[in-house]
């Protein structure tokens, strides 16, 4: 099933890599405006793996790291591959806490050159080829990684179904950890603090809500995402999206 948002499209994964992956995506924009700033791309708690799509792709393949600040991207023909919070951990030999805010090429899949299939994927323009493709590649490599640790995960995930507004110190509880022992092992599998983490969530999930019922003032949504005040909501949009929220929303 694909989402479309514009130029850009997100394709499920197979029910196999549904745990491990949050979707595929492509973006095509050949329009002379693409070369101007566009909307930021902002902090989401996720890991992507990104082929730059223009021939000769000349092995343009990249990794954008966990992000703790919006990034600006002119590039016109992608297609992704996002991995679900911390599931990325299983692909990358390097703690993710190694990887943030880094952007990087790579050369090879654990064994698939990389090359090869920069190349094939340039050159078809079936987004489904794509991804059966990229799908049996990822069926081989992610099932024969081992698992993230169950408390870690469980801790995502409350952290994803309270839409961030759970504290850290109970989240903490809930898995018998120290909020100490909790951040090092969450910066190990995702790159980032509970903490950042909760607020990523709280924000993008603000932003969808503004997407869908723009009538909503500042002051409503502060209050339906769990912030103290609408100040409190804009100081912490303003940390993860880099601006305050009535210009972020001029360019939605």
């Amino acid at each position: 099933m694909a989402l479309q948002y514009n130029h850009y499209i997100e394709y499920s994964p197979p029910v196999c890599l549904q745990s491990l992956l949050h979707c595929y995506w492509s973006y095509f924009d050949n329009s002379v405006k693409r070369l101007s700033p566009t909307i930021p791309v902002i902090p989401d708690g996720c890991v992507d793996i990104i082929f730059d799509l223009n021939l000769p792709t000349q092995s343009q393949c990249f990794v954008v790291g966990p992000m703790t600040k919006p990034i600006q991207s002119t590039k016109n023909n992608l297609f992704g591959i996002r991995f679900k919070p911390g599931m990325a951990s299983l692909f990358f030999r390097s703690p993710l806490k190694e990887m943030v805010d880094q952007i990087f090429t790579i050369n090879d899949f654990q064994g698939c050159n990389v090359d090869i299939l920069a190349d094939y994927l340039a050159n078809i323009n079936c987004p489904q080829q794509r991804i059966l493709r990229i799908n049996s590649i990822f069926q081989k490599i992610l099932s024969e990684q081992p698992v993230i640790e169950r408390e870690i995960q469980y801790a995502i995930n409350i952290i994803e179904l309270s839409n961030g507004r759970v504290s850290i110190k109970d989240v903490a509880q809930k898995i018998d950890f120290s909020r100490q022992h909790l951040t090092r092992k969450f910066q190990r599998y995702t790159g980032l603090t509970p903490k950042f983490f909760s607020q990523v969530i709280r924000i993008n999930r603000l932003i969808d809500i503004y997407k869908t019922n723009s009538i909503y003032g500042f002051g409503d949504l502060a209050q339906i995402c769990g912030y103290y005040d609408q100040s409190h909501m804009i100081n912490e949009f303003k940390k993860v999206t880099g601006v305050a929220p009535s210009l972020f929303f001029k360019k939605v």
